[in-house]
């Protein structure tokens, strides 16, 4: 990830040191002297006048070269130490923007631990060996910060966004909110929010797709240590954020439940309504110590298919989902597809959530 700032005042501090000019009220005073009474005599008061400029302007001269040697060591011959690269943080939701640009959230929580960490970050692909470029920055809606956002998800067809808070509880409806985001001066900004239409525990997976003039909102609860989850879906209308009361449901298996213990971590739509999801091995549900410092495991499916039958949405999973990827050591929770115009290929590139690890952001082939 690229960060140059802390570096680039040093280098400008270390400038301006060696190269401001002095304050004289700053500077040592100047040594003071008197001439012996014979000396007098025999110089004329000129004379006098003129040396004492001299013996003024060395005294000054010499100050001046002192305080420039103590900034020698960081201005000739070796630069001021630039700072460790900054990690990025979680990317526990994952969206594509548009070209080589992608949109994450982060799930910090609102206690006084995580309320001043990030909510979102801009990241661009690499260019070069720099890496990821990312832009981490906190977000707020009428003075409310976002709780454990889990998941972000396109409206297609717009430039439209919705935050996910994961529900955390079916006990506070305070941390279950669904937030509406749209670019504004280059910023992704929070323009409306709405509560969850249903009761929900730990939602980290949702999507939007667009069928025909209908909004449908796919979501599926995390289902720690279980062996299926609900996969479900409600229609709405993104304009004005209203949802529909029928919400239907259908059990999905997990694809490995020897292997991963959250079923569902993320969820994404193509256009052409095909269904990918994320399930994951975490330490914490595990129950083993340390577990911010993993293990972690996870893999990534094409589980099935969304569509119109008789002008209502229909959800069909496949008898067997299709293995996209198998990643051992890290925790993919998002998941983002990218179909460039002009090609009919969906391109899936995944987010980690890798706790004290940090997180990444990679294509899978």
């Amino acid at each position: 990830m690229i960060i140059r700032s802390e570096y680039d005042v040093a280098q400008n501090q270390c400038v301006e040191k060696c190269h401001a000019p002095k304050n004289p009220s700053t500077l040592p005073p100047s040594p003071t002297f008197s001439l012996p009474p014979y000396v007098r005599q025999c110089f004329p008061d000129e004379a006098i006048m003129t040396t004492r400029k001299i013996i003024l302007s060395l005294s000054i001269l010499t100050t001046n070269l002192l305080c420039t040697t103590t900034s020698l060591p960081h201005c000739w011959g070796q630069q001021a130490t630039p700072p460790p690269p900054a990690q990025l943080a979680d990317l526990s939701g994952l969206a594509w923007l548009s070209g080589d640009n992608f949109i994450g959230v982060h799930d910090a929580k609102t206690d006084e631990a995580e309320m001043m960490i990030p909510r979102i970050s801009d990241l661009q692909l690499p260019k070069d060996l720099t890496g990821i470029t990312a832009t981490s920055r906190r977000l707020t809606f009428n003075g409310v910060t976002p709780n454990d956002l889990e998941s972000i998800a396109k409206i297609p067809g717009s430039t439209e966004y919705l935050l996910v808070e994961s529900g955390d509880s079916m006990q506070d409806p305070s941390v279950q909110r669904i937030f509406k985001a749209i670019p504004q001066r280059g910023q992704l900004q929070i323009i409306s929010q709405t509560q969850w239409p249903v009761k929900i525990t730990n939602v980290e997976g949702t999507a939007v797709a667009k069928l025909g003039d209908t909004y449908v909102f796919v979501f599926a609860e995390r289902s720690d240590n279980k062996p299926d989850t609900q996969l479900s879906w409600i229609t709405f209308d993104p304009e004005t954020m209203n949802f529909a009361k029928q919400v239907n449901r259908i059990h999905f298996k997990s694809p490995d439940p020897e292997r991963f213990n959250r079923v569902i971590v993320g969820l994404d739509i193509d256009s052409e309504g095909t269904i990918y999801s994320v399930s994951a091995f975490d330490a914490e549900s595990a129950g083993l110590p340390n577990p911010d410092n993993g293990p972690y495991a996870a893999g990534v499916y094409e589980i099935g298919k969304i569509s119109l039958e008789d002008n209502t949405p229909s959800l069909e999973l496949y008898s067997k989902p299709v293995e996209h990827a198998l990643v051992d050591g890290f925790k993919i929770e998002s998941i983002a597809v990218r179909k460039r115009e002009g090609s009919d290929k969906a391109e899936i590139f995944i987010g980690t959530d890798d706790e004290n690890y940090g997180g990444t952001l990679r294509q899978l082939p």
